[in-house]
């Protein structure tokens, strides 16, 4: 073979090696800018369900205190409280997962027993909030030396222990939510009457 056609064979396979290594990175900046961009995408979809979420739990979900007696025959505070989405249009699911109430004596709180009866059933259901869910709880306070803010008053806080979701089944962004309701009760235990003020 005269050296002519041997230097055009070789200067062939240079350029074929050459093109495919071109081709060969071409193809690897493509894959690359196709997973970074999925990811992006995955990361922003995420981020708006997050912020999805915390906006059902903190904006439009609403926590109350609903009714309170106290009957006098078991000495006990019965009180219903109401959980409710100001937009029942938007789908949301909620577990409430404890109710806390304390007492105000001097300048500290004191947690009181509280009764569920979904815990001696093992139920924690997870609601969805289309209309208002009334959850119901008796509660008593064994302290005398309550603090009276206002005067005859009890100062009672009332702790929801919640989880949020936009779905029934949720996967992920699930949103714990801690509220606190304050109120001051005074009752007529004789008569069972509760007279209360929300603050």
């Amino acid at each position: 073979m005269d050296p002519q056609r041997r230097n055009v064979k070789r200067e062939n396979t240079a350029y074929r090696l050459l093109t495919g290594i071109i081709f060969l990175i071409l193809i690897l900046l493509i894959v690359d800018f196709v997973v970074e961009y999925r990811q992006n995408r995955l990361l922003e979809e995420r981020m708006a369900h997050k912020k999805k979420v915390e906006r059902l739990a903190y904006y439009l979900e609403r926590t109350n205190i609903g009714e309170i007696s106290y009957n006098p025959k078991d000495r006990k505070y019965a009180m219903k409280l109401i959980y409710e989405n100001i937009r029942p249009e938007e789908e949301m699911w909620i577990m409430i997962f404890a109710v806390k109430v304390f007492v105000q004596v001097g300048t500290l709180w004191r947690e009181v027993p509280v009764i569920d009866t979904r815990e001696k059933r093992g139920e924690y259901p997870v609601e969805r909030l289309d209309a208002p869910y009334t959850l119901a709880v008796k509660f008593t306070i064994p302290h005398k030396n309550y603090e009276e803010l206002m005067s005859g008053y009890m100062h009672v806080k009332v702790k929801s222990i919640s989880y949020v979701a936009a779905e029934a089944i949720v996967r992920e962004d699930i949103i714990e939510k801690d509220e606190e309701m304050f109120i001051y009760i005074r009752d007529d235990k004789k008569k069972g009457r509760v007279k209360t003020l929300l603050r």
